[in-house]
């Protein structure tokens, strides 16, 4: 099955008001639509194969953008959809997320030109049920598929036409906030970036549910031309390195993430906390190293600085995180500076995996 879209990245979060400020300053989300789903406006909620009920409110927004700004993966910049989700009673599978890991990035609502049929098959097919699904208002479906051990500690929702935002509309003026600062310029999602136990194992997940085919392969460690100077808090430098695949579906991608050793956000304030999920978003790239220090100044100032990042490819870029942990709801933000075009050798994958030359043995 196919997938065009992202249509929203649901963030599950305790206080849904607050988390909403904390978007209109770091990201400029000024205008939210907000609505509190009751008992009496939900039906025939599921979980887990079991009969429920519970209640939660939630936001939509989604992010400016400067067309004129680079977008994901060579495309035309975009807006980023968010659902802000604050469970508020009973068994969901918002509330699940949040009492039993915290904060943070629970489910990705995509969208597909597939079926209703279609859908129920591709996740039949594949042994994946529902953990859990419920009728708004007599009349609007969600249904979110239990994908977490097989991608990754999330869910996936699915749909194959545009869902309206219903609510009150909340405008929230971030600038007012910022003391001058700018909000940090983001222009789509190029990928998201999720820790898993096994790499490589996983991908054959990552082809059979999202249908990716193709991932690019490379293992980061200290080491010129790959991690050139690799920081992680006040461990600067830090000895660390991890194993990646890259891989894109519709109009964003991901990013697979396994530790190999050493001290980094990764392991120490993630998987050591909660295991496998989504640790962080791409939507920040520049190519001009003012924009990039303005950048760094301003989210610094406003509470998110740089926690972890490296220069990289024999200085020709840097990556870092900027650290949104705890305003923007469990997962990092992370911004890129390309200075250069890096030497073939760096710029050049370990290995790439093709699932379109797999064999099937007899």
């Amino acid at each position: 099955m196919e997938f065009t879209r992202l249509a929203g990245i649901g963030v599950v979060t305790g206080e849904l008001d607050r988390a909403a400020e904390h978007y209109a300053r770091l990201l400029d989300v000024g205008e939210w639509t907000v609505d509190d789903f009751s008992d009496d406006r939900l039906s025939d909620m599921v979980s887990h194969g079991r009969r429920t009920s519970g209640t939660f409110r939630t936001a939509f927004g989604e992010t400016p953008f400067d067309p004129d700004r680079p977008g994901p993966m060579g495309a035309e910049a975009r807006s980023i959809p968010f659902e802000l989700v604050q469970p508020t009673g009973g068994e969901t599978p918002f509330n699940e997320f949040l009492l039993s890991i915290g904060e943070g990035i629970a489910f990705l609502t995509l969208e597909t030109a597939a079926s209703d049929a279609t859908i129920e098959q591709h996740f039949g097919d594949l042994n994946i049920p529902r953990a859990s699904s419920m009728t708004i208002d007599g009349s609007t479906a969600r249904t979110f598929w239990d994908t977490r051990a097989r991608l990754g500690g999330y869910l996936l929702e699915v749909v194959n036409q545009p869902r309206p935002a219903t609510g009150t509309v909340r405008i929230i003026d971030g600038a007012s906030s910022r003391n001058g600062h700018r909000a940090l310029p983001v222009t789509g999602i190029n990928h998201f970036g999720v820790i898993v136990d096994d790499l490589m194992t996983s991908l054959e997940d990552y082809r059979a549910i999202l249908g990716i085919q193709k991932f690019d392969v490379k293992t980061w460690q200290a080491e010129h031309g790959r991690l050139d100077a690799p920081y992680y808090r006040d461990h600067n430098p830090v000895a660390h390195g991890y194993f990646t695949a890259q891989g894109f579906a519709g109009d964003f991608g991901f990013e697979v993430i396994q530790v190999k050793y050493g001290p980094s956000h990764y392991n120490r304030e993630f998987t050591d906390q909660r295991g496998p999920g989504i640790h962080h978003v791409f939507p920040y790239l520049t190519f001009d190293s003012s924009d990039w220090d303005q950048s760094v100044e301003a989210m610094t100032a406003l509470g998110a600085p740089l926690c972890m990042g490296s220069d990289l490819r024999a200085g020709a870029a840097e990556y870092g995180y900027f650290d949104t942990f705890d305003t923007l709801g469990g997962f990092l933000i992370e911004g890129v500076i390309r200075r250069s075009t890096a030497e073939p050798k760096y710029m050049a994958p370990d290995w790439t995996v093709d699932f379109t030359t797999k064999i099937t043995e007899a």
